[in-house]
């Protein structure tokens, strides 16, 4: 199961995936830059992931060498995520930088033990020098002295034979203590625990911005919402279009100038009627299934940490043998055939598939005049779905 802070991050994810990238209301209330668009984003949702693995998991390691590996590989992580959720509050516009990242202990105190141990093991500072340099001036060849900076060792750190799987240790001198040799010793524990109260608090940070742009998105659904049936239909394409676009992903030829198109032609055919009447019907169903997610998005379900459940016996009832020879009839379906027919558009195939249909319902004339006018227009994205789709109301598919 995952542990609380992994499943925050799903929920940014979740957030990111099925709002931030599909509708530009959303995406417009952050930094939805050109390179956020590409898979930026899905890498360091990956990362973090890998990430997650390399922190949460306990290691019992054998020899010097193992622990010196998982201390290197654990503290160069959560570096890393720290990195991540920096980059995170900056795409999701949340007012916190790296200044105030660094006055949190949680964050401070990690961060210089990797830096220490992993980063920069032999660190120097540049300082003024006193003495300086001396140079002729370009201009008038007059000695004069330059400003210099030195190079001064800051700190030497080593990791120490004496770490174990429960703890950090490493020796170090630093320039603060005149460089005598001091031993800092930190648990593992300690240093797992504060890297998870960081990643919670600031995960809360983000998921709090994005529920607030949920809660402003729920809005202006309810508002396309109550407005589908008092606006003409070109209007309300329109508006769809700045406020629900995904809806013209979910159906072959819902897009603006083909709804358009069959909606003009509504009267000449039950097959255009058919095809403006289920536009409407998912409209008003996805809306709904959308006000839904919103809401369980922000009230998700509680989190339950890892319990072991009781094992439950089964038991399962031979009826092989059984008196009873009752049986249900299998319903006649077609999902195979016009799923074919949805997807396979060439002579060939749709004559091979249409066959199978046409027998079938030999006896249904308004499904063996669809599949004709399909037939006659198999190239025209209008005409063949607009059929297809009166076929699939016909039989109830």
């Amino acid at each position: 199961m995952k542990s609380e802070v992994e499943n925050k991050l799903q929920r940014i994810a979740d957030v990111w995936n099925n709002f931030i990238w599909e509708y530009k209301f959303c995406s417009r209330k952050i930094k939805f830059s050109e390179d956020v668009k590409s898979n930026y984003f899905g890498d360091i949702l990956g990362y973090f992931q890998d990430t997650f693995d390399i922190i949460l998991t306990e290691r019992d390691t054998k020899s010097y060498v193992d622990r010196f590996s998982y201390h290197m590989s654990l503290l160069q992580a959560i570096y890393i995520q720290q990195d991540f959720v920096e980059e995170l509050l900056v795409i999701f516009k949340c007012g916190v930088d790296k200044g105030e990242l660094k006055k949190d202990y949680n964050y401070s105190i990690n961060r210089e033990i990797r830096n220490e141990l992993v980063g920069h093991p032999i660190r120097k500072t540049k300082i003024p020098d006193s003495k300086g340099e001396t140079v002729n001036c370009d201009s008038c060849g007059t000695v004069i002295s330059k400003p210099k900076n030195k190079s001064v060792l800051l700190s030497s750190t080593l990791f120490s034979y004496n770490s174990n799987n429960d703890t950090i240790q490493y020796l170090r001198y630093h320039k603060d203590n005149n460089y005598n040799f001091e031993s800092r010793t930190f648990k593992i524990s300690e240093i797992i625990a504060r890297h998870n109260q960081f990643l919670n608090r600031y995960f809360d940070v983000i998921v709090n911005k994005l529920i607030g742009i949920l809660r402003k998105y729920d809005g202006e659904l309810s508002k396309l919402n109550s407005l589908i049936e008092n606006r003409d239909f070109e209007t309300i394409i329109k508006l769809v279009g700045i406020t629900y676009e995904s809806i013209f992903n979910s159906d072959y030829i819902y897009n603006k100038d083909s709804l358009i198109k069959v909606y003009n032609r509504k009267s000449e055919h039950e097959r255009y009627q058919n095809m403006i009447d289920k536009f409407y019907c998912d409209l008003k169903t996805g809306i709904v299934d959308t006000k839904k997610y919103i809401q369980e998005l922000i009230e998700p379900k509680p989190f339950v940490a890892n319990v072991d459940l009781p094992k439950i016996q089964i038991t399962f009832k031979n009826f092989s043998n059984s008196d009873n020879n009752d049986f249900v009839e299998k319903k006649e379906t077609y999902h195979y055939e016009l799923g074919k027919l949805a997807s396979k558009r060439n002579p060939m195939d749709f004559d091979f598939f249409s066959g199978f249909l046409k027998l079938k319902c030999s006896e249904n004339e308004l499904v063996i005049n669809e599949l004709k006018h399909m037939e006659n227009n198999i190239y025209d994205e209008i005409e063949y779905y607009s059929a297809f789709r009166l076929i699939c109301r016909e039989l109830k598919e």
